[in-house]
């Protein structure tokens, strides 16, 4: 008689459980990995948005004190929000400061704000 060597049953279950289990782990890091990816793009695509606009306002020389809300239309920044506000600063012996405050929104309640002082020269 052969003496033949086999899994039970029961390993076998065992051993498709721990798979099973490794694979969804595997797989629920991926996951979380390819959301983080996709933050990091947004959060990317607003700040560079956001200092194209502090750069437009910067160019322009002295700016006028006021709010602009707008959206992009078109390219890279397609579908974002944003809003320029510009107010008048007072400071001891300093005179003709603004402040300049960038915000761009990619969703309902994540954005990004870049603040600068800027003065007449």
């Amino acid at each position: 008689m052969r003496n033949l060597r086999s899994f039970t049953l029961i390993e076998v279950i065992i051993t498709l459980a721990i798979l099973s289990i490794s694979l969804l782990a595997i797989f629920k890091g991926n996951i979380f990995n390819l959301r983080s990816s996709k933050v990091s793009s947004d959060l990317t695509t607003a700040v560079i948005a956001a200092e194209t606009l502090m750069k437009e306002v910067i160019v322009g020389g002295y700016p006028e004190s006021g709010v602009v809300d707008g959206e992009f239309e078109d390219g890279l920044f397609e579908g974002l929000k944003w809003n320029k506000s510009i107010e008048a600063m007072e400071l001891p012996m300093v005179v003709d400061l603004k402040l300049v405050t960038v915000e761009v929104w990619w969703d309902k309640n994540k954005s990004y704000r870049l603040q600068t002082i800027v003065s007449r020269q």
